[in-house]
């Protein structure tokens, strides 16, 4: 839906203006993705529709727990009939595979663009910076995966894995590259793409604490980046 050929914009602001992934643009992507299995052909209700569903999920989730979730909890929260319910999921499971085919999806798309920068240092900051702002707008996408992995069939329980072992291979490629044209000697690199994975991740997981500080996400985004640099030189 975006072009990964070059980076989107470095402040949050002008980053949330450009990324598609949001709004009904967001359940337009859902739609087509899924509409093998969504029994209306109909997309501007479809796309409406869609957005009840997750957003009655994302506010039960917390609540009561997406594991003891019934669709007869979603249909009431929702606004939507239980055959609504049924015309565009078939169970829970249907749910938590969308959300974790949206944030592979996004993942995606923000290394490929990471990768497309001319120089590892360009494509690390912008794979960080990227990631960051996704999350912020999609926090609770990110955060229900997150979470709620283990309520995946085994085959997507493993792609769900995966993507944030993508991004890890990633981070580590382009610290030991940055390294590398640096002279830096060093052993520690798996290390330092795990911290800032946790920095990204405890973000989006706990919005609370983030919210209490006001620190923006460009702020938080400068702070990761400052951090990203000193650990690739003095660690």
């Amino acid at each position: 839906m975006t072009d990964v050929s070059i980076a989107l914009p470095d402040d949050f602001a002008s980053f949330k203006n450009a990324f598609t992934y949001q709004g009904s643009a967001l359940y337009a992507w859902l739609f087509e993705r899924n509409k093998d299995r969504i029994t209306t052909n109909q997309a501007k209700f479809a796309v409406g529709n869609l957005e009840k569903i997750f957003s009655a999920t994302f506010a039960l989730t917390p609540r009561i727990g997406f594991p003891v979730m019934s669709l007869r909890d979603l249909s009431r929260e929702s606004g939507l009939s239980m055959g609504g319910i049924y015309s565009y999921i078939e169970s829970k499971e249907r749910i938590a595979i969308m959300i974790k085919d949206l944030v592979n999806q996004v993942t995606d798309e923000l290394l490929a663009r990471a990768h497309a920068q001319a120089a590892p240092m360009q494509a690390l900051e912008t794979a960080l910076r990227e990631h960051i702002f996704a999350a912020e707008i999609l926090q609770d996408w990110f955060g229900f995966l997150y979470f709620e992995t283990r309520s995946l069939p085994r085959a997507h329980q493993e792609e769900s894995k995966n993507i944030e072992l993508r991004l890890e291979a990633a981070l580590r490629e382009w610290i030991d590259r940055v390294r590398q044209t640096r002279g830096i000697a060093c052993d520690n690199t798996p290390i330092v793409a795990t911290m800032l994975i946790a920095l990204i991740q405890d973000r989006y997981l706990k919005p609370w604490k983030h919210r209490a500080t006001g620190e923006s996400p460009d702020n938080f985004a400068q702070r990761v980046l400052a951090l990203m640099h000193c650990a690739i030189e003095h660690t």
